[in-house]
This record gives C-alpha cells, structure tokens and sequence, in this order.
C-alpha cells in the first residue's frame, strides 16, 4: 500500500497544476484523483525528431523485461518550460531518449517530479505497419 500522504501530496501538486492551467478546482480535484487511482496513457511527442525511429525500432525488438522507462524533467528545454523527457533504459546497453510527454500532461506532472514524487511508468512501442508508416510509443504512468 503506498504512503497515503505522497499520493494526498501528490493529488494536491497536480490538481493546483491543472487550476493554474484553467480547470475549475472542482474539475482540477476529480481529475488529479483519476489520474493516480487510474493510471495514465498517453503517445509520447516528437518520435519523429533525429533519430528516434531507430531507437524506438531497436527498443520494440528488446523483452520487455529488459527496458526501464524514466520520466524526467528537461528544465533546459527552451520550447516547453515544464518538459517531461520519456527516456528508456536498456539493460546492458545504456538510455535512450525517445520523446517527451505531452505538454499538457507535462505541465500537471512536473511539479511532482519536482518534489520528487516518483512516477512508475512503461513503454509501449506501436505503429511500423507498412514500410512508411512510422513508430510511436504509448507511455503508461502510475504514481
């Protein structure tokens, strides 16, 4: 069972995010609650950028035993103050960085990550049907 003041801590950073982002405290509440009893999932942003598609090709051949998923804030981000960079571990091999979290989502997440409420979460690769199509990743979170 975890710690019911980390995840009331975290209910309360999350739904003061998405207050300042327009929801009515009301809204806000209800939502930061689903988010930690449910679980999140969500597309990781910008696979496309340099050479992700390889790496998310590599990954989407490795066990799932084998990856680790870390979410980490990305303060030097000059496009995107609140960043969440998705990275993934490959055992014996090292990190790969295959995109980021999308901006709204970021923005209510990085105040916990900023406390240093740690978020659990697994990637997922899809698409790659056809010789054009490209690879995404689904990015399930838990807190």
């Amino acid at each position: 069972m975890k710690d019911i003041s980390i995840i009331r801590r975290t209910v309360a950073t999350m739904a003061n995010q998405l207050h300042k982002i327009g929801y009515t405290l009301s809204k806000a509440f209800k939502t930061a609650w689903r988010r930690v009893k449910d679980g999140m999932t969500v597309k990781a942003q910008g696979v496309t950028f340099g050479n992700r598609q390889g790496l998310l090709q590599f990954i989407a051949g490795r066990k799932p035993e084998e990856l680790t998923t870390y979410l980490r804030r990305d303060k030097a981000n000059t496009f995107d103050k609140y960043a969440v960079a998705v990275v993934v571990g490959i055992e014996g091999i090292g990190y790969a960085h295959i995109g980021y979290l999308p901006k709204g989502l970021a923005q209510s997440l990085a105040g916990i990550i900023d406390k240093g409420i740690t978020l659990q979460a697994d990637t997922e690769v899809i698409g790659g049907y056809s010789y054009k199509e490209t690879l995404g990743a689904l990015i399930n979170i838990t807190i």
